[in-house]
């Protein structure tokens, strides 16, 4: 197994997210310090506490502050994007990085985004099938027409410098399937055994240059994980999402309100504990010859408590995880 440690997920929110926007390129710089491969962003529209609405944006602006790690969004909601913009913003985002580019694309489940946006949700699924397409012929620099997403006889320009690798969120069946026809990778939200089971078993067979990548959320109960903070900082995100989650069925189970945070973490403990859950995590994936798990260590909080975290993290745990391959 070929495994890389990336950390996420970067929002955006907080008391002040004025700070918290200013403080990200520092996060990103202590996260390739610790010796993560990768550091990821996501998007939402509308939430309380000032959630990210740009993650290319953001990439683009660590990209000069960082030199190693992949920069990673998990995931861009694109149909609420014009195909031509987001080719475009991917392409930029690449070169300024140096080739170190993975755009996660998926389909969102808010309903006030899709309105927002004057989105039609029932073709959401045809909109991301047919960008996948697209975007890579856009990324040749030729021109390509694409009736399906309204384009016709564009050029996208400049080119990024290598393949952007496309991986694809999702749970349902059809998303788990789209990904694995026409995706670089598939990213799981929620790393829990089950889950990550029944996405294998959509997959099928594993195929070259395939990444499974699976989101961990982790509290590190030991110094400097924060282990308190971490939790109260995590339950003020579940519950923006709660509210509008409550009544779906989402990360394949009904959400319900006030739920405890720890119903929402995948791995906790000390050190030894936190290691083996993650080799567990890791075990479910054995098949699978390329492998990206993602630590969701990233909450609103201050920021010299994050960066004790990932630098704890990049000490006790990381070297003992990579060992156990």
């Amino acid at each position: 197994m070929s495994l890389q440690v990336g950390v996420g997920l970067w929002t955006g929110q907080g008391a002040d997210n004025r700070q918290s926007y200013r403080d990200v390129a520092e996060l990103a710089a202590a996260a390739e310090a610790a010796g993560f491969d990768s550091f990821w962003v996501t998007e939402h529209h509308g939430l309380p506490g000032g959630y990210l609405p740009s993650p290319l944006t953001v990439l683009a602006a660590l990209a000069p502050v960082t030199s190693r790690i992949t920069l990673g969004t998990g995931v861009v909601l694109a149909p609420l994007h014009h195909p031509l913009r987001l080719a475009e913003d991917a392409a930029v985002v690449d070169l300024l990085s140096g080739g170190r580019l993975v755009l996660g694309l998926g389909l969102g489940y808010a309903e006030h985004e899709y309105r927002a946006f004057g989105v039609d949700p029932r073709t959401r699924g045809a909109r991301l099938e047919a960008l996948v397409g697209a975007l890579r012929t856009a990324w040749t620099g030729t021109s390509f027409s694409c009736p399906d997403l309204g384009l016709d006889d564009v050029r996208v320009t400049p080119t990024p410098g290598g393949r952007i690798p496309i991986w694809l969120g999702g749970y349902a069946a059809a998303a788990v399937g789209r990904a694995g026809r026409i995706a670089d990778g598939h990213l799981v939200g929620r790393g829990e055994p089950g889950i990550v089971e029944a996405a294998s078993a959509r997959l099928g067979a594993p195929r070259a240059g395939f990444t499974r990548a699976v989101n961990v959320t982790c509290v590190l109960d030991a110094p400097g994980g924060g282990a308190g903070s971490a939790r109260a900082a995590f339950g003020v995100q579940q519950q923006a999402y709660e509210a509008i989650q409550a009544g779906r069925t989402v990360y394949s189970r009904p959400v319900a309100v006030g739920a405890d945070v720890d119903a929402y973490v995948q791995v906790k403990g000390n050190v030894d504990e936190v290691v083996a859950g993650l080799r567990g995590v890791l075990a479910t994936l054995r098949a699978w010859p390329e492998v990206h798990l993602v630590l969701r260590l990233l909450f609103p909080e201050p920021l010299p408590v994050q960066r004790e975290r990932l630098a704890t993290f990049g000490k006790e745990v990381l070297p003992r995880l990579r060992e156990g391959r």
